[in-house]
């Protein structure tokens, strides 16, 4: 018997649908992918329009699966950006349509939608997925920890700094959504001005953008280049990439070396497009050992296993707990 969730994840660039199913309605840990769409977001036409595409996806998704909408469980949402755990509203994010709105009414209205539906933050939904589902439970698996006790950070290296805590299970998201906003960390508090308004936030550094800046101050101001190209070029010993890495991660070390002081995690799962280079991790838990208060035992920093699904898997399974819990009060 089917029990269908959907999750959606909603980036600046693409919004992704994910249609799973569980085996049981009392447990999240077998799943099946039934489908999966994507589509731009498109952001600049306004928040109408926007919830018009998401019901055409969401509609095309569930059809190829021969499911119904009606049929639906619960969906979960990701969103960009720090979502009141109460309200449902989006307190700060990168969209500004989303802003301040009622989601749960607006949601529910485009879509037809009457069953259980939580919003939540994009990187709190990475953080979930490996946490339960990806490079988070192998690790726990491996070293006899017990998921109740798993204490992992999630942090998404990409367009912009994303980071999603889980303390021992449980995922933090503070009085009004915003633990985990650990991109606007200062940094460099004297250095480059940040969209929030605030100058050196640690996503003016160790961002995709900011990696690219550094190359350009260091080489041409012309010379555009992406992220994966400045590490292509570093391994063809190009010096202004050499240096732009190597600047790179002594700023990521310093940045991860704060978030294990704070918060002393087990393990730190990498996201985004930067996590993928092996050569952010080469020698990262010696430094990080040197740079962290308790200097034995440093937490470890691994690559995410579940890729760009993590976020819609992550609000999946919060559309599930949401589930379990409405059932469970009623």
């Amino acid at each position: 018997m089917l029990h269908p969730y959907l999750g959606i994840d909603i980036g600046g660039t693409k919004t992704e649908v994910s249609l799973l199913s569980l085996g049981s309605p009392q447990t999240f840990e077998d799943y099946t992918l039934l489908s999966r769409k994507r589509c731009p977001t498109d952001r600049h036409h306004g928040l109408p329009s926007f919830l018009r595409n998401l019901n055409a996806l969401i509609e095309e998704t569930v059809r190829d699966a021969n499911v119904s909408l009606g049929s639906l469980k619960g969906i979960g949402v990701g969103l960009p950006g720090s979502i009141h755990p109460e309200i449902q509203t989006m307190v700060q994010g990168s969209i500004p349509f989303f802003k301040s709105i009622d989601l749960r009414a607006e949601f529910k209205n485009a879509l037809s939608f009457e069953g259980p539906m939580i919003f939540e933050n994009d990187a709190n939904c990475f953080a979930l997925a490996e946490a339960n589902f990806g490079t988070g439970r192998t690790w726990a698996t491996q070293n006899q920890i017990h998921p109740a006790n798993l204490c992992l950070i999630g942090i998404t290296l990409g367009t912009g700094v994303g980071g999603g805590i889980v303390m021992n299970g449980e995922l933090i998201r503070g009085r009004r959504g915003g633990a985990g906003e650990i991109g606007h960390m200062s940094l460099r508090p004297a250095d480059r001005q940040c969209y929030c308004g605030k100058s050196g936030c640690a996503e003016q550094f160790l961002s995709g953008p900011g990696l690219e800046h550094a190359y350009q101050s260091r080489a041409r101001p012309d010379s555009s280049v992406s992220g994966k190209q400045i590490f292509a070029r570093s391994r063809t010993n190009d010096p202004f990439a050499l240096a732009s890495i190597e600047a790179y991660k002594d700023d990521l070390l310093q940045f991860l070396s704060n978030l294990s002081n704070l918060l002393d995690p087990h393990i730190m799962v990498l996201g985004g497009g930067i996590s993928l280079e092996d050569q952010i991790y080469e020698g990262i838990e010696t430094r990080l050992s040197e740079g962290c208060f308790l200097t034995s035992d440093p937490p470890a920093v691994l690559k995410n296993s579940l890729g760009d699904a993590a976020g819609a898997l992550g609000a999946a399974y919060l559309a599930f707990l949401e589930a379990q819990s409405l059932k469970g009060s009623m």
